[in-house]
C-alpha cells in the first residue's frame, strides 16, 4: 500500500458523462488486467483510479476554477 487510503475498486452506476481520453497503452492494458482479474468493467476501474487519485489530492487550489458549459463550443477567436 502506498499513501494512507487503501485502493478499492467500486461499482459506479451514476456514470453518466460520456468522454473520450487517450491513454498510454501500457496504462490501458494495466486497467484491462485489472478489469479482468477484478471481474469488473473497464470503465467502474478507470472510475475508481480517477477517484483514488483526486481523493489523494489537495484540491483547495483548485476550488474557485469556474467550469464552463460542456454544450458550448468554444470560438477560435
Amino acid at each position: 500500500m502506498v499513501g494512507g487510503n487503501m485502493f478499492e475498486i467500486s461499482k459506479y452506476k451514476d456514470s453518466n458523462v460520456k468522454l473520450c481520453i487517450r491513454l498510454p497503452e501500457s496504462i490501458d492494458n494495466d486497467l484491462r488486467k485489472i478489469a479482468i482479474k477484478e471481474n469488473m468493467s473497464y470503465n467502474n476501474v478507470l472510475v475508481s483510479c480517477v477517484k483514488y487519485a483526486l481523493d489523494n489530492m489537495n484540491l483547495e487550489p483548485y476550488k474557485n476554477v469556474e467550469l464552463s458549459d460542456r454544450t458550448t463550443k468554444k470560438s477560435n477567436k
